[in-house]
């Protein structure tokens, strides 16, 4: 609970992760907007790419497999293709995990730091809540997507907090259906070109709210 609160300090507020671009863009104007997006681009990211991996690195914590670790860092850095994407995973995964240290220290914690200080917030995340199942700590890491998107479109849209917070629950609801059988299929790539191109265009945004 604390670490899915809004106040935990990993930094993911100051990230759009693509949806500032697209909002400047037009492609996303409204709730209505808000919602498809999550819906057509986030949810089907986090079924077929995001959950799968996050299984695998829940797996390889709780084995406190510190090589295979690495490994599915490498691969997730490899999969992000944009730059901006890269570091905005790597910045929120190297804050929590200093504050991991912090509040949770452990053997494989501090492994992992030492090889990787800079690593994926999936990882991280996945080392975090590996004392949990693994079916609620995916859907812990998948409400920190859906939640984060949320939060960033306050900013950029004409939005309350009550139509947002409806997109939320039925995004979530949408998510739910279907997140155990992502987690027993093996990860697969998720073409996502709109998002990329979005994150692309946006590290080269004239003006900009957020990092990312």
């Amino acid at each position: 609970m604390q670490a899915n609160d809004s106040q935990y300090p990993s930094g993911a507020y100051a990230h759009s992760f693509g949806l500032e671009e697209l909002v400047e863009c037009g492609t996303v104007k409204d709730a209505a907007g808000l919602e498809r997006f999550l819906e057509t681009q986030i949810v089907p990211a986090l079924l077929t790419f995001e959950l799968p991996y996050f299984l695998r690195a829940h797996e390889a914590a709780l084995k406190e497999d510190a090589a295979g670790l690495l490994e599915l860092d490498a691969e997730l850095d490899a999969w992000r293709l944009p730059a901006e994407t890269r570091d905005a995973s790597r910045r929120i995964g190297s804050r929590r995990l200093e504050l991991l240290r912090q509040l949770s220290p452990s053997p494989l914690v501090e492994s992992h730091h030492a090889a990787c200080p800079f690593s994926h917030h999936l990882v991280v995340t996945a080392i975090e809540l590996s004392s949990l199942p693994v079916a609620f700590a995916a859907r812990a890491f998948a409400f920190q997507t859906v939640t984060g998107f949320a939060t960033a479109s306050m900013k950029l849209l004409r939005i309350g907090q009550t139509a947002c917070q409806s997109i939320v629950r039925r995004t979530l609801d949408r998510l739910g259906a279907d997140l155990d059988c992502s987690l027993s299929r093996p990860p697969d790539g998720w073409f996502n070109p709109l998002l990329e191109i979005a994150s692309l265009r946006h590290a080269r945004a004239d003006a900009r709210l957020f990092i990312s």
